[in-house]
């Protein structure tokens, strides 16, 4: 992992893009999660009428979440390789922002009231429906007696209105909200592709691979020329013999000492001679020799 200060300009800008991804992502997966938890008022009303478009949502937020993972992987381990994988998620990703903004155009814009009336009548069960006249404070759909769920605050002769107009102004606020930021979300994460595609493969300074390319490789006949060439520039040239290993000669001291102790040795030995001792051979252990006596003691 090179230094920050190293960084080049595509880096920055790849690492921006990678975190606008991650943005997003976390704000479209807490959404989803706050409606899968019921969190927020009338989040059990999306639950039942939109649950298609949440099923989107949570699988786009999903898609972006693993997309930054390995974006910000391949950005900070200067893997281009990984970049590139980066690059084609962005993709599934792309396409699920946009269904998830046609499904809730479609809705929104195209006979709403009757898409409304049709899913309460053949689509929604009677838990779904329950759970709407809870969530609304209303009771059937055009009133009490108009497909109805019974329940505590639901019966005929209930106060409540019906759940038409409720859920209508529920829908068209919520699928409007839904649709606009899925469609406000297409040119950034466009941008963000375009990013990919253009600074992936300029993470770092290095160009390419860092590999020579296989047309500037040298082969056999080019190794053979130039050592034809070499020849041919000293042709002279001899082979290098190595030479042998030769003996130092012994220093000048060494010699004088060596000539010291000769003569030292030659004027012990007339010495014992002019004596009388009798001369014993070198082989001769050093008890033997002090054992020898004198030849004018014995006389």
């Amino acid at each position: 992992m090179e230094k920050v200060d190293r960084w080049t300009t595509h880096k920055w800008c790849l690492l921006s893009s990678v975190c606008t991804v991650l943005v997003y992502g976390v704000a479209g997966l807490i959404c989803a999660l706050m409606t899968w938890f019921r969190t927020w008022e009338n989040a059990d009303v999306m639950y039942v009428a939109d649950y298609d478009i949440l099923m989107l949502i949570t699988l786009a937020s999903s898609i972006l979440l693993i997309t930054f993972l390995v974006g910000i992987s391949g950005t900070l381990l200067n893997s281009r390789p990984i970049l590139a994988v980066y690059a084609l998620l962005l993709w599934p990703a792309f396409i699920a922002i946009l269904s998830i903004g046609y499904t809730g155009y479609k809705r929104y814009a195209f006979a709403l009231d009757r898409k409304l009336n049709l899913a309460w009548s053949q689509w929604y069960t009677p838990v779904g429906r329950l759970t709407i006249q809870n969530a609304l404070r209303c009771c059937g759909y055009y009133d009490a007696l108009h497909e109805a769920t019974a329940s505590t605050q639901c019966y005929p002769r209930t106060p409540l209105p019906g759940c038409k107009g409720k859920l209508y102004r529920f829908e068209h606020e919520n699928l409007a909200t839904i649709w606009s930021a899925a469609f406000a979300l297409v040119p950034l994460h466009i941008a963000n592709i375009v990013v990919s595609l253009l600074c992936a493969n300029h993470v770092t300074r290095t160009f390419g691979k860092g590999i020579m390319p296989k047309r500037y490789w040298l082969s056999g006949a080019d190794v053979r020329a130039d050592a034809e060439r070499l020849m041919g520039t000293f042709p002279d040239g001899r082979p290098v013999v190595r030479p042998g290993s030769t003996r130092p000669p012994s220093s000048t001291l060494f010699r004088e000492d060596k000539e010291e102790t000769a003569s030292l040795l030659e004027n012990d030995w007339n010495g014992t001679a002019s004596n009388g001792l009798r001369l014993v051979p070198q082989d001769v252990n050093e008890q033997a020799l002090c054992t020898v006596p004198l030849l004018h003691s014995s006389r």
